[in-house]
């Protein structure tokens, strides 16, 4: 069998580690079990990864950089700020991809669970450089008044990502209601007529 690149060695760790804490929680998961996911020995994941922790904190931030390339790509067609609000709203990171949607699932479950400092930290990074974004394209959308500007713009980019996380931390339930395409665009929509309510 050919050797791995150490680059594709570190996304198949990833891929693995993501099944992983999917299946077994934060907690739960070990670089034992991560190892036989992989199908290689655990010593390989030290060449890579100090620990289950920073193999972790490597996870967060490869789920970051996918969502903001994706988002990126998708608005390039965009025509106003308002047009790429949107594109965000419609490609919610924690549920509009499988994958994405289950290691969130893990995330959310470790920023109650897990105690440690950096963890906690790279949880916190992670959602500020959301709020970062966010907040930069409603300003330019409250520039443009196309968004109500009587609220400060990163207040508006933390309440879409309450709406966000909650929604997301309800989809795994299966309520059909809650998860058709009908209920995420009225929800889009409400929220849409809220951030363009003038005053």
């Amino acid at each position: 069998m050919a050797r791995m690149k150490a680059e594709d060695r570190r996304e198949q760790l990833l891929e693995s580690a993501a099944h992983c804490f999917a299946r077994y929680g934060y907690r739960g998961t070990t670089t034992v079990k991560i190892a036989a996911e992989a199908g290689i020995s655990e010593p390989i994941i030290y060449r890579h990864f100090k620990n289950k922790h920073d193999l972790f904190i490597a996870l967060i931030e490869k789920v970051g950089k996918n969502v903001f390339q994706n988002w990126q790509e998708a608005m390039k067609q965009a025509q106003t700020p308002l047009d790429k609000l949107k594109i965000m709203l419609y490609r919610n990171p924690a549920t509009a991809d499988p994958w994405t949607q289950s290691v969130y699932q893990v995330l959310f479950h470790a920023a109650t669970e897990v105690s440690e400092p950096a963890i906690q930290q790279a949880i916190l990074d992670h959602y500020e450089h959301y709020v970062q974004s966010l907040s930069s394209i409603i300003r330019e959308a409250q520039e443009a008044d196309q968004i109500r500007n009587d609220v400060p713009a990163e207040w508006l980019a933390w309440q879409i990502i309450h709406a966000a996380v909650g929604f997301a931390m309800v989809r795994p339930l299966n309520i059909p209601s809650h998860a058709s395409m009908e209920f995420v665009q009225g929800t889009i929509s409400l929220l849409m007529e809220l951030l363009t309510r003038k005053n």
